[in-house]
């Protein structure tokens, strides 16, 4: 049997080595961040836009596009050039009597749509691309929920409409090709003029297929039209969101965004699946605004048809405790 005794470390000389393992470790990682990880360049500015999109392009989780502005990659990520024919594109454009639409008038019409739930007074309404699905959506969700699809797409640009119409008032709106007009089909077949309290289903949860009442009766005052109970528009899901927790009307939520420009850190909002940052970016003087972001963000930009761009960034997931980062509209709204 071997004579020999087993060393052990004193507790000092334990507590020695364990230090200098640390110290170890701390100084490998600074080697590792140093040389080997690459950086990523924000957003211009200091708003801290998210690098961790899901996935690459420039479609949003709700389905909405991004503006037709000039895009290129460079190393430092993807920069925008938005143009004045920018600013007035996108579904949160403002239309009324101080801001003319101009935008894009490459309409779509509903020859091609097979729902039976979607039933329109000719498929020859004219609305954007973008909307069809949603409206699709919109009106399955309404068939499903009272049993029937009673509900029919009267009109949607001005000129669909004359004096023998079930509306004849004139909507700023209608304008932009993002809104539609409802008529109520009755059980003999006859279509008349949609009244909320006689159906609030689609005022209740429109919003969840992005669109809102454009001009309710609380808020003439601010829109300066007349209460429109029939005329829907669409903003996107997220805006739409937004909106209805916050009773915003569109000219309501558009002053709002005003306060998280890019320096601000940007409105972080939450779905409860996603979570996103929104930004007000400003026109540039020039006529050309530079917006700069990461490779592979996931984004939409809007023109708000008076002087900038809201800027939408999909985060990626979004986290079960959202903590301080993550405020929602409805936690944000003292600060307008």
């Amino acid at each position: 049997m071997s004579n020999r005794k087993q060393r052990h470390l004193s507790p000092a000389g334990f507590l020695l080595a364990l230090a200098l393992l640390i110290v170890g470790i701390f100084a490998a990682d600074y080697v590792y961040r140093l040389f080997f990880r690459s950086s990523t360049e924000n957003i211009i500015g200091t708003g801290g836009f998210s690098t961790t999109s899901s996935s690459a392009g420039t479609a949003s989780e709700d389905g909405e596009n991004a503006t037709d502005s000039t895009e290129e990659t460079q190393p430092s990520g993807i920069v925008l050039q938005l143009t004045a024919a920018d600013q007035a594109s996108g579904p949160l454009v403002l239309a009324d009597a101080s801001h003319p639409y101009t935008g894009t008038s490459v309409w779509s019409d509903f020859s091609a749509v097979t729902d039976a739930n979607v039933k329109t007074r000719s498929t020859s309404l004219q609305v954007q691309p973008e909307i069809i699905q949603p409206i699709c959506e919109l009106f399955d969700a309404y068939a499903a929920a009272n049993g029937y699809a009673n509900l029919q797409i009267y009109s949607t640009l001005d000129g669909t409409l004359d004096s023998t119409s079930i509306y004849t008032n004139i909507l700023p709106d209608r304008s932009t090709g993002y809104g539609f007009d409802i008529g109520l089909i009755t059980s003999t077949g006859e279509v008349v003029p949609y009244i909320t309290k006689c159906n609030e289903w689609m005022v209740a949860n429109s919003w969840q297929y992005g669109f809102v009442l454009r001009y309710p009766s609380d808020k003439t005052d601010t829109t300066g039209t007349a209460y429109a109970p029939h005329h829907f528009r669409y903003v996107g899901k997220i805006h739409a969101a937004i909106m209805h927790e916050n009773n915003f009307t569109l000219e309501e939520y558009l002053n709002y965004l005003q306060n998280y420009p890019v320096e601000s850190g940007g409105l972080s909002y939450s779905d409860g699946t996603q979570s996103y940052s929104i930004y007000y970016v400003p026109a540039d003087a020039s006529g050309t605004t530079k917006v700069t972001l990461p490779e592979n963000t996931v984004y939409t930009i809007s023109g708000d048809n008076r002087g900038g761009f809201v800027l939408t960034i999909t985060n990626g997931a979004a986290s079960g405790d959202t903590g301080a980062a993550e405020t929602t509209a409805a936690e944000t709204t003292a600060a307008y």
